[in-house]
């Protein structure tokens, strides 16, 4: 990742403990937002062994940047061995949400099982990942995820993405967080 202060890039850096996570050499960042100068969340996935992928999340408060962590809840989640940070969204400094997705054991010949997920966090405390409500219903063909993510405040968020009906029709969701 890097940095731009009054018009100038940083020089980029590693994303502090990715290297500690990602001992499977696999990992990315995937979406930033800063709600002010130096108050930043980045996020993304990473492999902890060549056979699976995990999402995780790290957050810069007063220009000083954490250590990369698994996003809370998504170990017990992502059964299925792929989850990833889509979008986040940071409405002040500690409030954020993370929008993405996470994947369940394969059912039949199709094994690209995936549900949409939501996390937020507040007063820098994050909560547990969760499928985004009544996608799974909606995801009869067992491919859903979330692309983007949008807080306009602390709270109040809006996420978007899509589930699924069949192998071939996929259709749009949109959920919102008050």
């Amino acid at each position: 990742m890097v940095s731009e202060v009054n018009g100038t890039w940083d020089t980029a850096i590693e994303v502090p403990g990715t290297a500690t996570l990602n001992a499977g050499g696999n990992a990315g960042t995937t979406s930033v937002s800063c709600a002010s100068a130096g108050n930043c969340l980045v996020g993304g996935s990473y492999a902890p062994n060549r056979q699976h992928r995990q999402a995780f999340a790290v957050s810069e408060e007063n220009g000083a940047w954490g250590t990369a962590r698994e996003i809370p809840g998504t170990g017990t989640l992502n059964v299925g061995g792929a989850a990833n940070v889509n979008s986040v969204s940071c409405a002040s400094a500690g409030n954020c949400s993370v929008a993405g997705f996470y994947s369940v054991p394969c059912q039949g010949i199709q094994c690209a099982d995936q549900q949409a997920l939501v996390v937020s966090e507040v007063n820098g405390t994050w909560g547990n990942a969760e499928e985004i409500p009544n996608t799974a219903t909606l995801n009869k063909g067992n491919f859903a995820g979330a692309g983007s993510v949008s807080c306009a405040s602390p709270g109040r968020c809006l996420a978007g993405g899509f589930y699924s009906v069949s192998a071939s029709n996929q259709q749009a969701f949109v959920v919102n967080e008050t």
